[in-house]
């Protein structure tokens, strides 16, 4: 409409200087008519240009302002309240689910003659979730792991028995209760994750006790003491008697400083019945009768564990040590094989894309000192002395590459001179 407007406006304005012309002056050159008609066209043309620029600048103006209103909506229906939205059934709200992928390729080279070196491809997968209620009071837990078999220290599984499918095993399977009337209290019970101040020195990485846990915690300014009661099921036998374990422990945590915090704790481990209720002897002596030859393990073990910040990076290092109070075992060569002790020292975090980590470990576990069914199965159990190095990075937030070198030899018995190097390389997914 406006350009009909615009066109009349010109025409009419182009006749009425043309009848001027032909009225007030001798008659023109046609030559200078035609020139004056082709410079009016010119300007015509120009002025229908401007227009449609303006037109067009109007257009876009009119499209941002859909779009901005278009925007708006959206982020109103994100930000309506729970009541109102529909994105599933009710019981997806607050269920959480996470799982890792590591891909691992191991070497392991024996120094004696009674063992063949070993080359493995391995792969351990875990998927879970938890729920919470009652404002996450209430926590129920579930994970599912692979697996060679069914041992307690280990969720790896070997390439091989010719591409056959492989096996998944229940991994965790508990419930915890923490009331907000009782701040600081806690109770789990079923199969969970280790809750006491650990190392592997007592505790593999992989094992998940049975059973029941309390503990409560009170904070008073940078200290919180702590103290935690458990009890554990290891062998249920209907021939014979149960093998119970009953765990007390005591500490505190301690804020320093800024960057300090120092966590020790004491815990006593009372095996009952273990002796002759074992999977495996893993490093532990073994007597004529098949048991453990130490005989019981009532086991003490005090932790300690510091993190700071050097030089920018976040640190820490810790100090284990364990004894065996009921040790009996008076076997040539394994008499007072009852303590064993570990230090190691960290450096770096792995949390997101960039990020790296690097440690050391050195370890003296004597064959009597904590049953080797149950600590760090890549170390050996019991039974051992030697080093580790650790290193891993971040290729992103939840892709990690490391590797590891464990160097370890017998602390006693007839293999004293049988090293073990362990080599492990790893690419690991979390999601």
């Amino acid at each position: 409409m406006r350009e009909i407007i615009v066109r009349i406006a010109v025409g009419a304005l182009l006749l009425g200087i043309v009848a001027a012309v032909a009225r007030s002056a001798p008659p023109p050159d046609s030559r200078d008519i035609q020139i004056t008609i082709k410079a009016l066209k010119m300007r015509l043309k120009d002025q229908e240009r401007r227009l449609a620029e303006l037109e067009s600048q109007q257009d876009q103006q009119h499209l941002e302002k859909a779009r901005r209103e278009a925007i708006r909506e959206v982020i109103k229906e994100m930000n309506l309240d729970a009541d109102h939205r529909s994105a599933g059934p009710k019981w997806l709200d607050n269920l959480k689910f996470s799982g890792d992928l590591r891909l691992r390729y191991q070497t392991d080279c024996f120094s004696g003659r009674s063992r063949k070196d070993r080359n493995r491809a391995r792969f351990r997968l875990r998927f879970g979730f938890k729920k919470t209620w009652l404002e996450d009071q209430m926590e129920v837990g579930f994970r599912l792991t692979s697996g060679s078999n069914d041992s307690p220290t280990s969720t790896n599984q070997t390439f091989d028995t010719s591409f056959s499918k492989k096996n998944i095993w229940i991994d965790l399977a508990y419930a915890k209760y923490t009331p907000k009337q009782l701040k600081g209290f806690t109770i789990i019970g079923g199969k969970m994750k280790k809750t006491m101040v650990h190392t592997d020195l007592v505790w593999d990485s992989d094992l998940n006790p049975e059973g029941v846990w309390v503990q409560y915690k009170h904070k008073m300014g940078n200290v919180e003491p702590f103290a935690g009661i458990g009890y554990f099921v290891v062998e249920e036998n209907n021939r014979d008697h149960d093998a119970i374990l009953v765990a007390y422990q005591a500490g505190f945590n301690w804020k320093l400083a800024k960057d300090i915090k120092w966590t020790c704790a004491g815990t006593f481990y009372d095996y009952d019945h273990i002796n002759n209720n074992y999977r495996g002897a893993n490093g532990n002596n073994v007597n004529a009768d098949g048991e453990l030859a130490a005989g019981q393990f009532h086991v003490f073990n005090l932790t300690n564990k510091v993190g700071f910040k050097a030089f920018g990076l976040p640190m820490s290092t810790y100090f284990d040590w364990v004894h065996n109070c009921g040790d009996s075992d008076g076997s040539r060569g394994y008499d007072n094989q009852s303590d064993g002790y570990a230090f190691g020292l960290k450096v770096g975090k792995n949390k997101k894309k960039g990020d790296w980590s690097a440690g050391y470990k050195y370890a003296y576990i004597e064959a009597n000192c904590t049953p080797g069914e149950f600590n760090d199965s890549d170390f050996g159990g019991a039974n051992r002395k030697g080093h580790t190095w650790g290193a891993k990075y971040n290729l992103t937030d939840s892709l990690t590459i490391g590797g590891k070198v464990l160097w370890t030899e017998p602390v006693t018995g007839n293999d004293q001179n049988e090293r073990n190097t362990t080599v492990q390389a790893d690419l690991a997914w979390k999601f």
